[in-house]
C-alpha cells in the first residue's frame, strides 16, 4: 500500500536519545519494520533536545553504524540519515546563521523534519517554512495529530501548507498509541488527505505491536497523497 514502505519518522540509533538503547534493541526494531513491509527507514534522533546536537557528518556516521548493525544481523532495510529537529530558539539561531542543517533524501526531495512543542504555542512556523524553501530545504512537520491545541485551527494548518510545510502522520496514532485525541485527530486528518509522509517514530521494540495494528488500521482506511 502506497506510503507504508518509507518511514520518515524513528530513534532507531542506539544510545543518543530516548530511542534505541543499544545495537539488539536496534536489530529487533529493524527486523519488525522490515517484517511490515518497510523498504526504507529514516533515522531521525532527537536534535535540540535531550541535549543533543550533531552535524550532517554525525547523521551519516550514525546511518553508517546502523547499517552495519542490520548487514550482521541479515536484515534487508535501507537506512537514511535525517534528525528530529525541536523548534525553539536554537532552530531559529541555527536558521539565522545559515548552518547546514540535517536533512533526509526523499525522491528528489531534502526534507528538514521539525517537532512543535507540545506544551506551548508558537510562532514563526510560517516564515520558517519560507526559509527552508528558499534554501533548497522541504519543512516536514512530525505528527502534528498530536498537538491537541492546534487541531481546531485548520486555517493555520493550510496556512503552513503554502508556505510550504509538508505534514507527516505517526502511524501508531491510529491505533491509540498516544491517547484518544491524537487517534481520532489522525483519522479525521487522513481521511482530509493532509498527510504527505508516514512515520512510526519506533522508540522501542515493545512498540512493535502497536505498529501492527496501525499498519491494518491504515490499509483499512485507504489514505490518499501520501508519498510512496
Amino acid at each position: 500500500m502506497p506510503g507504508l514502505e518509507l518511514d520518515l519518522h524513528s530513534h532507531l540509533v542506539p544510545g543518543v536519545d530516548d530511542g534505541s538503547r543499544g545495537g539488539p534493541e536496534t536489530v529487533a526494531m529493524a527486523r519488525g519494520l522490515a517484517r511490515l513491509g518497510v523498504r526504507r527507514v529514516h533515522l531521525t534522533p532527537h536534535q535540540y533536545r535531550f541535549g543533543n546536537e550533531f552535524t550532517p557528518l554525525d547523521a551519516r556516521a550514525q546511518a553508517a553504524r546502523v547499517r552495519e548493525l542490520l548487514t550482521r544481523a541479515g536484515v534487508a532495510l535501507e537506512v537514511e540519515a535525517g534528525a528530529e529537529y525541536y523548534y525553539g530558539s536554537r532552530l531559529l539561531e541555527a536558521l539565522e546563521r545559515n548552518e547546514a542543517l540535517v536533512a533526509s533524501a526523499v525522491g528528489t526531495e531534502r526534507c528538514v523534519l521539525i517537532e512543535l512543542p507540545f506544551d506551548k504555542p508558537v510562532v514563526g512556523v510560517r516564515r520558517v517554512g519560507i526559509a527552508l524553501r528558499r534554501r533548497g530545504l522541504r519543512p516536514v512537520l512530525a505528527h502534528p495529530e498530536r498537538l491537541g491545541a492546534l487541531l481546531p485551527d485548520r486555517p493555520r494548518l493550510d496556512e503552513w501548507r503554502r508556505a510550504g510545510w509538508q505534514f507527516q502522520l505517526n502511524l501508531m496514532s491510529l491505533a491509540g498509541f498516544h491517547g484518544e485525541e491524537p487517534r481520532a485527530a489522525a483519522t479525521a486528518l487522513l481521511r482530509e488527505g493532509l498527510f504527505d509522509y508516514v512515520g512510526s517514530d519506533l522508540h522501542r521494540p515493545a512498540d512493535l505491536d502497536a505498529l501492527e495494528r496501525a499498519h491494518e488500521t491504515w490499509r483499512r482506511l485507504e489514505p490518499k497523497r501520501v508519498h510512496a
